[in-house]
């Protein structure tokens, strides 16, 4: 039986961060579009990812907090879970960002084995 890998979609405006992303994900298997802002991840979800990684702040017109909102209320895209991933990290900045829509909220620097282990159990729940 083959095995489909899972496509995340990162969007982070920091080269080294997306660099970092793509090492840990690819490492374990999934498949990495990267993105540097919102524009460009809005354009990428025809690519149709398993899963978001998204960070709140980005240059342009579009920060994480708009592009969640959008891909939320699209009945398309909506079942698409979301992980913020940000350096904000005071609880008005967390409750925002699930009020958005996101559904895991992670704080830079970030404990790659507990991201790793929220991925697999959203992209479980989620493809059931």
């Amino acid at each position: 039986m083959v095995t489909k890998k899972k496509r995340i979609l990162v969007v982070d405006d920091e080269p080294d961060q997306l660099e970092l992303m793509q090492t840990i994900l690819e490492h374990e298997g999934y498949e990495v579009i990267n993105t540097q802002n919102g524009k460009q991840a809005l354009e990428a979800i025809s690519q149709k990812p398993d899963l978001i990684l998204l960070d709140i702040r980005m240059p342009g017109e579009l920060n994480g907090i708009d592009v969640c909102k959008r891909l939320k209320n699209d009945s398309k895209y909506k079942s698409i879970p979301i992980i913020f991933f940000s350096a904000k990290a005071l609880e008005h900045n967390i409750e925002e960002g699930f009020q958005a829509g996101g559904d895991e909220y992670i704080t830079k620097p970030f404990n790659s084995t507990n991201l790793l282990n929220i991925i697999e159990k959203l992209t479980t729940k989620y493809s059931l």
